[in-house]
């Protein structure tokens, strides 16, 4: 499994990678990778604003389809998280995600979403089970 956590929105959004010349190109060839593999359309820029994201699908490319490893992607998102000024709903976090998706080219169903998992934890249950266990 790969992981990945979220507690706000703005969490999503993340700067192009800083690696050097030499890597970024390596980098940038291996998004274009995924991105022809997945059909989405060359001209949207995989390494900027969203490159966490895609880094992410990336490493599922990599695992699954090159190394034939049985692998999943998680995207773990709290709802509830005030401290965080998070979203409050699943369907705040559902809003963000299809965005993101949709800036990055992605179909509703694309060749890893099957692999692709969103999990919405409720920060409200975490803090009841530790009471509980307390």
């Amino acid at each position: 499994f790969l992981v990945e956590a979220k507690a706000h929105v703005p969490e999503l959004l993340s700067p192009g990678t800083k690696a050097s010349s030499k890597s970024k190109e390596f980098i940038e060839r291996s998004l274009k990778e995924v991105q022809s593999f997945l059909r989405v359309d060359p001209i949207v820029n995989w390494s900027q604003a969203l490159y966490q994201y895609t880094n992410r699908l990336a490493h599922l490319y990599l695992m699954r389809e090159l190394n034939k490893m049985p692998t999943f992607l998680a995207f773990v998102y709290f709802v509830g998280d005030h401290e965080m000024e998070g979203p409050s709903t699943v369907g705040e976090w559902q809003s963000a995600i299809q965005v993101v998706n949709g800036v990055l080219g992605l179909r509703e169903s694309h060749r890893l979403s099957k692999y692709v998992h969103d999990v919405f934890i409720d920060v409200a249950d975490i803090k009841e089970a530790t009471a509980k266990a307390r």
